[in-house]
């Protein structure tokens, strides 16, 4: 499903990863563990095609990702990066710039099941809580129904029981590769596989 095989990444004297092996099985739910500088982050990014390694492949459902590849292999991942930083200012308005208005039913079930009213998403981003304004856009991504999820500290802004309503929500999603990066040992607890980086 996706596959590393002897990948070696430097940047300018450091390096990240090198002759780095590993494998995700297709439906796995996998945490990316170690120190800050470890390569979580860089990891996911690579998987996504925005760095592509010095040596080595990377493989998504067999095929090995490259600059030519990426445009469509990405089409099957949703990306929940740590920092949310948007150009809009409410959820709705979210919805309307990834064009996904049709997801609206989706998107308000997500958004009870992770402890919010579905009327969130007209609500101001600085008129509510990080947690909130993260649970949200989980919510809207999580609707876009792709096969990988990629998440970068998904819980850094949540507390313990939000925490436990978002892996309930994990839980429930049927056939889906979900690899994060974190540091909540709760959430960590929950995967399928642990790698440390």
């Amino acid at each position: 499903m996706i596959n590393f095989d002897h990948v070696s990444l430097r940047f300018q004297d450091k390096t990240i990863f090198h002759d780095l092996n590993l494998d995700i099985k297709k439906g796995e739910r996998v945490s990316l563990i170690g120190g800050s500088g470890r390569g979580k982050t860089t990891l996911l990014k690579l998987v996504q095609g925005y760095l592509l390694p010095d040596s080595g492949t990377i493989k998504i459902y067999d095929e090995v990702l490259t600059s030519k590849s990426i445009h469509h292999l990405r089409k099957e991942m949703a990306w929940i990066p740590q920092n949310i930083n948007l150009p809009v200012s409410k959820g709705i308005e979210l919805m309307r710039l990834m064009d996904i208005t049709d997801k609206s039913t989706s998107i308000s079930i997500f958004l009870e099941e992770l402890g919010l009213n579905a009327s969130i998403i007209h609500d101001d981003f600085s008129k509510i809580s990080g947690g909130q304004k993260q649970r949200i856009v989980i919510s809207i991504v999580l609707s876009l129904d792709k096969s990988i999820i990629l998440l970068d500290e998904p819980t850094s802004s949540l507390d313990d029981k939000s925490i436990k309503m978002l892996l309930k929500v994990m839980k429930s999603l049927e056939n889906k590769t979900i690899v994060s990066a974190s540091h909540n040992q709760v959430w960590n607890n929950q995967a399928d596989k642990v790698i440390e980086l």
